[in-house]
């Protein structure tokens, strides 16, 4: 007997292939033939996502929260797209509701502490990277976590965290990396595949910047390496 290949199979397939436009339109198709698919929509938020097409994933995340997708799937990611939209506390939000449900997922404390800090909460922001650096299982995640929060300007008063997740002594004071040399070291970061690290840095890069042109190209980029 032969198989047939849904609309979402194939979707997956070709998103998996990095043929991002044609798996949208396998997964609208999927949609069409099955509005109350939560994977249809989570699928295509992700590949949205990586189109560029933050407010589209943004809401394809949320239809897939509503029709009983996972928290610490769909919530996730929606938190990751806030952040690049400058929604800090939608973000906040999103992953206190993952870690509700999930409280050993590692990424999504790592993720809050980026959103806090971004928003201001050095305090907090802290807190969670210590957290999350507990969490992580893999040393190499671990590592770089720890690389991630190093590549940010240096926090007032804070401590840095350490592997064991506890903190170490302030760091001495530091010039900041102006935002066109974080964003440069955040590309050098992607090109070595240190996802983490990239989007550290171009995060930290775009609360820097001021030029409307340039904030846009580090948000294009941001939205064009996704959820690491």
């Amino acid at each position: 007997a032969c198989s047939t290949v849904t609309p979402l199979q194939r979707g997956v397939a070709l998103s998996q292939r990095g043929q991002d436009a044609a798996a949208v339109t396998a997964f609208d198709e999927a949609i069409r033939l099955s509005p109350e698919s939560a994977a249809a929509y989570a699928r295509r938020g992700l590949v949205r996502a990586r189109l560029g097409d933050v407010d589209g994933a943004i809401a394809d995340y949320t239809k897939a929260r509503e029709l009983g997708a996972p928290a610490d799937e769909v919530l996730f990611n929606r938190c990751q797209a806030l952040i690049s939209k400058h929604d800090y506390r939608g973000a906040i939000a999103d992953c206190t509701a993952v870690l509700a449900e999930n409280p050993s997922h590692a990424g999504a404390s790592f993720a809050r502490g980026n959103a806090r800090w971004l928003a201001g909460d050095a305090d907090q922001a802290r807190a969670d990277w210590v957290r999350a650096i507990e969490l992580e299982p893999d040393p190499r995640q671990k590592a770089r976590m720890l690389t991630a929060i190093d590549s940010l300007p240096p926090l007032a008063a804070a401590r840095r965290p350490t592997s064991a997740g506890v903190s170490g002594p302030a760091p001495e004071p530091l010039r900041p990396l102006d935002s066109r040399a974080l964003a440069a070291r955040g590309l050098d970061r992607e090109l070595k595949g240190d996802r983490l690290g990239a989007i550290a840095d171009l995060s930290a890069a775009l609360a820097g910047e001021t030029d409307p042109e340039q904030q846009q190209g580090l948000l294009n980029l941001l939205q064009l390496l996704g959820t690491p």
